[in-house]
């Protein structure tokens, strides 16, 4: 049996794949925030994450994630 010669693509194909799974992987969390989390539930650690990049994740506003996160701090 002849060896096998790779190529650069055979090597990538690992990193491609990896790298899909963690793409859809956060698009089903970002639409799973969005869905099953109402307003009136807490705000979940996706939400507080997004907050310190001032991106809104979820059903809460960004100011009110923060203000949440702030008191919380302020009670420790």
């Amino acid at each position: 049996m002849p060896k096998q010669n790779f190529t650069l693509l055979d090597y990538c194909g690992p990193l491609a794949v990896g790298g899909l799974f963690t793409t859809i992987l956060f698009l089903l969390s970002l639409a799973m925030n969005f869905l099953f989390i109402r307003r009136n539930d807490e705000i979940t650690a996706f939400e507080k994450l997004g907050a310190k990049f001032n991106l809104r994740v979820g059903p809460h506003r960004v100011s009110l994630v923060k203000r949440c996160t702030e008191r919380r701090i302020d009670m420790d």
